[in-house]
């Protein structure tokens, strides 16, 4: 260890060591932790570049697919190593704008699957759904609304179907809407 000192009437400087070792191999190395894969598909279809280990993490993040941010882990199941489904990461929550055409179809399908975690599709009903609507107005009229919501199978597809009631003033009346407008719909489940 080299020890440098510099000294004037009024500064000391004293240099520390030239190098530190430190050591970090001491006993036996373990088995690594657990890391978090994603790819375009479910994993027990897609090819991760290598053989994952117990409790490694793996996330869907294929959007076409019908467990779209699906979260998995790797573990043992009755003797057998797999991937298991944990949970949807998403808030449960859906958004969006649709058109709606008063004078033919006042009502939309929503499905289910698009709203919460496909292992919840039906075990659900109309009533652990919160959808909130507003309208855009086409003459800056305001526009009052309700809805009704109920759980119905399309196709062998469960979708929340909404229908909406709705009137707008004129600027005189409140009157039947005629013609589309527009439904921003947020839904949440309660």
């Amino acid at each position: 260890m080299a020890e440098v000192i510099l000294s004037t009437e009024d500064l000391v400087v004293l240099g520390g060591p030239d190098t530190i070792n430190v050591e970090v191999d001491f006993g036996s190395q373990g088995d690594r932790g657990s890391r978090i894969y994603v790819g375009n598909g479910k994993p027990d279809v897609v090819d991760i570049g290598q053989t994952p280990s117990l409790f490694d993490v793996y996330i869907n993040l294929l959007t076409t697919d019908d467990e779209y941010l699906m979260m998995y882990q790797y573990v043992e199941t009755l003797g057998t190593l797999q991937w298991v489904t944990l949970s949807k990461l998403g808030l449960n929550t859906y958004s969006e704008n649709i058109s709606i055409d008063f004078s033919t179809q006042n009502y939309c399908f929503v499905p289910i699957s698009a709203i919460v975690s496909p292992s919840y599709v039906g075990n659900v009903n109309a009533s652990n759904f919160n959808v909130n609507v507003t309208f855009g107005t086409s003459a800056g009229y305001p526009i009052v609304s309700s809805i009704k919501t109920e759980v119905v199978t399309v196709s062998d597809i469960e979708n929340l179907k909404i229908t909406f009631y709705a009137k707008e003033f004129d600027g005189t009346q409140w009157a039947d809407i005629s013609g589309s407008r527009t439904a921003n719909l947020h839904i949440s489940v309660v």
